[in-house]
């Protein structure tokens, strides 16, 4: 099992360190942003950048207006002393985000793939020889084909 997890520790993509989502950053937002902003949707923070969900061009104009004073009060919370500025997204008209996505990075590794195949050919239980050989097949083919 060790062998797994120093393979998958090299071989799988990792987060960025300072990505902050979920509760945490919920919860800063919540207490450092004023009233008048409070239909705004925090998305995501990294690199410096916080990434913010407007409804319309009102709602992103009301967000530069009291961005200085914001940006000073989030700087002051833990994990966010490196924001810089305040990115926003705009929701659609049926509330679904208008915005661009890259796709995500390809699971492909063929350096992986090999790894995990021969970890397979060592193993004797056959449940793990038969995930691990899965997992092999997944990484060489981007995951587009079952094992």
């Amino acid at each position: 099992m060790q062998a797994i997890a120093r393979i998958l520790h090299h071989a799988l993509p990792k987060p960025p360190a300072d990505l902050v989502v979920g509760p945490s950053l919920q919860a800063v937002w919540e207490r450092c942003r004023p009233e008048g902003l409070a239909t705004l949707e925090v998305l995501f923070y990294c690199g410096g950048r916080l990434f913010v969900m407007v409804s319309g061009s009102a709602a992103a104009a009301r967000l530069r207006q009291e961005g200085p004073d914001l940006l000073a009060r989030l700087r002051t919370e833990p994990g966010l002393a490196e924001l810089r500025e305040i990115v926003t997204r705009r929701t659609g008209r049926q509330g679904s985000p208008n915005v661009t996505v890259k796709a995500a990075t390809p699971l492909r590794s063929e350096l992986g793939a090999r790894c995990f195949g021969s970890l397979a050919a060592t193993v004797d239980d056959p449940a793990l020889k038969a995930s691990l050989a899965r997992l092999a097949v997944a990484l060489a083919t981007d995951g587009s084909r079952r094992a």
